[in-house]
């Protein structure tokens, strides 16, 4: 009962790829906003939210891929450390 779940050893990787999945989801948001404000003929608002789902799919991308470097260099750091018994 009293045992403590112990932090990620990849804490970085983890924020990283939270950020991502949160920037993704902005912009599934952002495109149906854009998408339904075209169907009302409302292209000012359509725009706007396009741009935003572009920008933040973008850095989505951005995200995981670096959280995929920095899990890669863990990794490699990791192989590289000799086991000590």
């Amino acid at each position: 009962m009293g045992e403590r779940v112990s932090a990620p050893a990849d804490a970085t990787t983890e924020a990283i790829a939270t950020t991502a999945l949160f920037l993704n989801f902005t912009a599934v948001i952002a495109l149906a906003v854009s998408l339904a404000s075209l169907g009302t003929s409302d292209t000012a608002v359509a725009a706007a939210a396009g741009v935003i789902a572009v920008l933040s799919f973008a850095a989505s991308i951005l995200c995981f891929s670096a959280q995929a470097r920095e899990r890669q260099r863990q990794e490699m750091a990791s192989a590289q450390v000799p086991a000590t018994t």
